[in-house]
């Protein structure tokens, strides 16, 4: 598996590890009030980052080089800072919605970013065949 692929996994398993977390201490406590927040970390966290690592894992000429990484840290980025400011924000503290809106839109930048690797065609990569000179001519 490819490294790309591998961030995405690592990640997405830590999101779903943090969200099952906060789900089991939701349960805990009878209190769901930042049940929103505890799905947007599993959805994007966990769902959308093993979806994109499935990605890169099935099309390894695309993993490679600096947009694929830079998707990885914007959506992870996204998703760090999304889930602690809309839980704080769900449990009333209103003057972080700017920064619960901004980490929305990177996660949106980072889906962009990703349709584009989708869409755009796979470099060609040149392979000589084993025991064959190129010629010169």
């Amino acid at each position: 598996m490819n490294s790309t692929a591998s961030l995405f996994f690592k990640s997405g398993v830590l999101f779903l590890l943090v969200g099952l977390g906060a789900g089991i201490g939701m349960a805990a406590s009878h209190d769901h009030t930042i049940a929103p927040a505890h799905a947007h970390l599993n959805l994007l966290g966990f769902v959308l980052s093993v979806a994109y690592g499935t990605y890169f894992a099935l099309s390894p000429a695309k993993a490679n080089g600096l947009l694929p990484r830079a998707i990885w840290g914007l959506h992870t980025l996204a998703v760090v800072v999304m889930f602690p400011t809309l839980s704080l924000m769900l449990l009333g503290n209103a003057a972080l919605e700017p920064v619960v809106a901004v980490s929305s839109i990177v996660a949106f930048v980072a889906a962009l970013l990703f349709a584009f690797v989708v869409f755009r065609p796979a470099r060609a990569t040149v392979t000589q065949p084993v025991g064959r000179v190129a010629s010169t001519a």
